[in-house]
């Protein structure tokens, strides 16, 4: 409770000549300064009970760069008159409103949105003031949070290429020849799955032998999301890891959308996976990321060197990541077969400009 200190000077001084000098004059302002205490006393003590504010939103959907109209609701339980009610964002004024008994009253605000997320607004508060401006007391609205979700992307069908497969297998222009009973055979390159040793073969040279043409492609479409903290180190605002994000999202509903399933795995600080088949599970992926960010810690080079075997099963990989770094890109190549096909997409390059890899797919994010 904030108290005006001129007004208790005042009082302070009708006090001192009321019991000093005396008289009608300084008598009346005695009573005129006691009376106007009490009863601003009274007033901010039954509003402090009576007066609460709720923030509401305006639209069930909210998404992310997005400046939002928001309905601050102020109400007056009391059966007296609230000349003044302030709505305030932090220490910032945003309108005072006067509210009748029994009554309600709206304050209409905009709200820049500059990332996803659960917006509490824990700095959004009301001033109740008394009819004398004595007394000012600040309450919390009730707690309402609004959900903000990632930007929608509505992409144009991609052709994202598929290797040996379940899908590939279907694609395959030749019905004679099976890329999975192929047998050819390299020495074992360490990551390679020990399912994949040919143990007769490694018996004979001496030295460990693997399969290529057995290798299980257990899944068709292989989504990789990196949510590493380094992301936000892009740019000032966090647009970069929004724009990531919003891909990747898009990138997934259009495969659901033309009946391809997949599967999504996130590097982020919650090690997360999801097996995207309906459109219901596409809706949890977006739920999960409006409740986390790009926290996670771990380089996303060493995130793929980890998931191996889960690169190894995949035919057609799709990477989103903030940059291309040439630790980065030295992974991917490694995890490039003559049995997969990668599509890369990247914010941000650190590539030199004369590179090229074959059989991956490089594509930026914003385009």
């Amino acid at each position: 409770m904030r108290i005006d200190y001129r007004f208790i000077f005042g009082f302070l001084i009708s006090i001192v000549l009321y019991y000093t000098i005396g008289g009608i004059v300084f008598t009346s302002l005695y009573f005129i300064f006691l009376s106007m205490f009490i009863l601003a006393l009274l007033t901010i003590l039954l509003f402090s009970f009576k007066v609460y504010g709720k923030l509401s939103a305006m639209k069930e959907h909210y998404e992310v760069f997005e400046t939002a109209k928001l309905n601050l609701q102020i109400f007056n339980d009391s059966r007296i008159f609230l000349s003044f009610v302030t709505a305030v964002n932090d220490y910032a004024e945003i309108e005072t409103r006067s509210v009748n008994g029994r009554s309600k009253s709206q304050v209409i605000f905009n709200f820049y949105f500059p990332k996803r997320g659960v917006y509490e607004f824990s700095h959004l508060s009301i001033e109740i003031r008394d009819y004398f401006n004595i007394f000012t007391i600040r309450k919390a609205l009730l707690k309402e949070s609004v959900r903000v979700y990632p930007k929608t992307r509505i992409l144009k069908p991609m052709e994202f290429e598929v290797g040996v497969g379940n899908e590939g297998i279907r694609q395959s222009s030749s019905s004679v020849e099976d890329p999975y009973m192929t047998k050819e055979m390299r020495r074992y390159q360490t990551g390679d799955s020990l399912k994949r040793i040919n143990w007769k073969v490694s018996a004979k040279h001496g030295e460990l032998y693997v399969r290529l043409g057995e290798q299980t492609k257990g899944i068709d479409y292989l989504l990789v999301i990196d949510m590493n903290e380094d992301i936000y180190k892009l740019d000032d605002d966090g647009a970069k890891e929004e724009m990531l994000i919003a891909e990747a999202l898009a990138v997934s509903h259009l495969l659901l959308k033309e009946g391809k399933e997949h599967k999504v795995i996130i590097n982020g600080l919650e090690r997360k996976e999801f097996d995207m088949r309906r459109m219901q599970q596409h809706d949890a992926l977006v739920e999960f990321m409006v409740e986390h960010d790009s926290s996670g810690t771990k380089p996303m080079q060493d995130f793929m060197s980890e998931k191996t075997e889960v690169f190894q099963g995949a035919s057609s990989i799709i990477l989103f990541t903030g940059n291309r770094n040439p630790n980065l890109m030295k992974v991917v190549m490694k995890m490039k077969d003559r049995y997969n096909r990668i599509t890369w997409f990247a914010v941000e390059d650190e590539r030199s400009r004369e590179s090229e890899y074959e059989g991956v797919s490089l594509k930026y994010i914003g385009e």
